[in-house]
């Protein structure tokens, strides 16, 4: 097998969104929809301790006004998190208007529904709510006598140590730096919006439309708080504009609406707003870490320390692991001790390796600055051959061949290693690099697949496209494993009807339903097998249907002598049938604890800075990613463009404001939450090295969603002490930080 999957495909739903044609959650045409608005409080903790909806509930076109007063009491519901099993997510445990406490500032405190959206937001203006505020815990100061650290995080060590940490670190024959790095509040702004349409079909069958990135996990969680038999919830999303994490979980306005929905008697449309984004789906956790580095004088490590501190919620507990994801695994080192804490907050709550790497990547960089050696260089040294914590070696490893390429593509050997050393004019300008890491991740997933007489197929599973390209990746793995033309495939996903489908998070999507698609189309081949055997004439007439295999595209034959053939649509029609389908079972992944699977990556990038006015401009970046076999080359090039666009956001502007006062936040849109637009994002040169990654699954794939974040923001940093000289430990770098 090649390390690509055939020619570099343009999406096969680009047509539809360019158009306008491709529907996302709320844009389905419901006959008689209501809308829902919602009320949120303005205090961080505390008690309500009345609600007058007298003058919303006498609003022309008002259907209902739901408090907690009034509200339905829900089910039970899975309480932990789910990350692949069907069980789904509620980051937030509490179920919305349950009682009249306030946890957060923003939380829901009242919901209106009526004919129009207009007639419900002016509604919910005029719903007075009263308090009986309490002193809320807004930091970690605040927060230090609930502090924990959990010894666990989804199965995986958060408090990890090997050999004598401390030791090394007072051994003074070895060069050694200790920083703390920080980075804020970060609030994802996908596109779209999270929504979502309630229709009832009687008082036992619901339809959510729903803006989401784990259909199943909605469809449990719905079926279990409305007591629902799981046929009787159907979740249709067939395209999602983006979710970035915020789109996984089952949140509280998707609960409210299909509760409205029951209540007003009518099909309810919830669409949360821009400013509620803010407040209603979560975000990144807040980081305080401090790395503390030992290495002999030619540069190997002796100790990593990496003390994290972050946040989770009094609603819902949710940890992002920073050190234990970073370095935890990175370099080869004999001592390395990993701590991490964490706080609840009454605040509410992308993936820990983003900050943690940020953290990790920073220090090296200064260890290689107080050596006088090469950053790059540095790295090799300290490449880690296996995983250095677990002890087994990792598999299809090319981290090495990355930076070699990415050092040979930038021009990395031109670097003046001084700082202020390098310029473009009056500009002053910095080269900096770091390294990329996000774990390989598999789950459970099943597919159905339909062949047809005229040799096109239809291939079904109920996982997602979060706009990152799986419709055209998909449909390129269904065309390989089935041995059919690209053109003839017809992949469909979105749907909870279709045989079950993960998350669409922690980059496990391609590779997870890839085995799906391979196993389904083993099911595939094998009954078309079965068929030409029992056909005298068919080739393989009275040969064992487990000694034939797909031999060639359209064609399956004998495993020992391809020559011996038959055509799939010739099968078909000899037996009389227009189609055949077979559907693979949801079983648990395949562990495999002797290798140890995780991608890797080397980001390197210039920025130039105007030093009377010091603001950062990066100019110039080469990703080179190492993600096993590549599935579809054009979207994977994608996928690592977006990663390194949001690294940059991560690292100059994105930074999510509270008022200390309140709790809320006072960025609370995009005019006063920066993002980057075209005008800061440079060129992006893309490459991949490495080969299939099969003894992780059968396709090869890692997945790489992920991965082009992880580490963009230290390489950013670290270009820009290259060029100033002044090294910024929290972030976002603004203007004001390098004056």
């Amino acid at each position: 097998m090649s390390a690509t999957i055939g020619p570099a495909r343009s999406r096969v739903d680009g047509r539809l969104k360019v158009t306008g044609a491709a529907k996302y959650s709320v844009e389905f045409e419901v006959p008689n929809c209501a809308h829902g608005w919602t009320v949120e409080s303005n205090i961080a903790k505390g008690k309500i301790t009345a609600i007058d909806t007298k003058a919303a509930q006498a609003i022309p076109g008002v259907l209902a006004v739901l408090t907690h007063l009034n509200m339905p009491k829900f089910k039970s519901a899975p309480k932990k998190e789910d990350r692949g099993g069907g069980g789904g997510i509620r980051n937030e445990e509490r179920f919305p208007l349950s009682d009249d406490a306030v946890h957060y500032a923003g939380q829901y405190v009242a919901l209106v529904v009526a004919e129009t959206i207009e007639q419900a937001r002016h509604a919910a203006s005029l719903v007075k709510v009263s308090y009986a505020p309490e002193e809320p815990l807004l930091t970690m100061e605040a927060a230090v006598k609930k502090a924990e650290k959990p010894k666990m995080n989804r199965d995986e060590k958060m408090q990890i140590t090997k050999g004598d940490v401390e030791k090394a670190l007072k051994d003074a024959s070895l060069v050694k730096i200790e920083q703390t790095y920080i980075t804020p509040t970060e609030t994802h702004n996908p596109i779209e919006m999270s929504g979502t349409i309630a229709v009832w079909e009687g008082d036992q069958k619901l339809t959510l439309y729903d803006a989401t990135q784990y259909v199943k996990g909605v469809q449990n969680v719905l079926s279990r708080t409305f007591g629902l038999e799981l046929e009787n919830v159907r979740i249709i999303c067939p395209f999602v504009g983006g979710a970035f994490g915020c789109k996984g979980a089952v949140w509280m306005h998707v609960l409210l609406a299909a509760m409205s929905a029951k209540v007003a008697g009518v099909p309810v449309k919830l669409h949360v707003s821009r400013r509620n984004m803010f407040v209603g789906t979560g975000h990144r956790t807040p980081t305080r870490q401090t790395l503390s580095l030992a290495a002999t004088l030619d540069g190997k490590l002796q100790a990593i320390q990496h003390v994290s501190e972050t946040l989770t919620s009094p609603v819902g507990q949710f940890t992002e692991s920073c050190g234990a994801r970073s370095t935890g695994l990175m370099y080869e080192s004999p001592a390395i001790r990993v701590e991490e804490t964490v706080y609840p907050l009454n605040v509410m709550r992308a993936p820990g390796e983003c900050p943690g790497s940020y953290a990790l990547e920073c220090a090296m960089d200064e260890l290689a600055v107080a050596l006088k050696m090469d950053p790059v260089a540095l790295r090799l040294a300290n490449h880690a051959d296996n995983h250095p914590t677990k002890n087994v070696p990792f598999s299809a490893k090319h981290l090495k061949e990355a930076y070699q390429l990415g050092a040979e593509k930038f021009g990395w050997a031109k670097r003046t290693p001084e700082p202020r050393s390098m310029r473009d004019g009056d500009l002053l300008v910095g080269w900096g690099m770091a390294t990329a890491t996000y774990p390989a991740h598999k789950m459970s997933a099943a597919a159905k697949v339909q062949l047809r007489a005229n040799n096109t197929a239809t291939v079904q599973c109920a996982t997602h496209d979060l706009g990152t390209g799986a419709y055209t990746a998909f449909t390129q793995i269904s065309s390989e494993q089935l041995g059919l033309p690209f053109e003839n495939i017809t992949f469909e996903l979105g749907k909870s009807d279709f045989p079950f489908g993960p998350v669409a998070g922690g980059s496990n999507s391609t590779g997870t339903v890839g085995t799906a698609i391979h196993e389904v189309a083993g099911l595939l081949h094998k009954a078309l097998a079965e068929l030409a055997v029992k056909d005298p004439k068919s080739p393989l007439y009275n040969l064992k249907a487990d000694d034939v295999t797909m031999v060639a595209e359209g064609r399956i034959g004998l495993k020992a002598d391809s020559a011996k053939s038959d055509a799939y649509a010739d099968i078909l029609k000899r037996a009389g049938k227009d189609a055949i389908e077979v559907q693979s079972e949801q079983k648990p992944p395949e562990e495999n604890k002797k290798q140890a699977f995780q991608s890797w990556g080397a980001h390197f990038c210039e920025v130039k800075i105007d030093p009377l006015l010091p603001r950062v401009q990066v100019t110039r970046v080469v990703s080179v990613m190492n993600c096993g076999r590549i599935v579809s080359a054009k979207t994977a090039r994608s996928q690592i463009m977006g990663g390194v666009t949001m690294g940059l956001g991560m690292a100059l502007t994105e930074e999510t404001s509270y008022d200390p006062a309140t709790g809320l936040p006072v960025t609370r849109n995009l005019a006063d939450y920066h993002v980057p637009t075209n005008a800061d994002v440079p060129e992006i040169d893309v490459s991949f090295v490495g080969e299939p990654d099969f003894a992780f699954n059968p396709i090869g794939a890692r997945g790489m969603g992920e991965i082009g974040i992880t580490g963009m923001a230290a390489a950013i940093a670290n270009a820009v002490y290259h060029a100033t000289g002044k090294r910024v430990r929290d972030l976002p770098i603004t203007p004001d930080k390098l004056i």
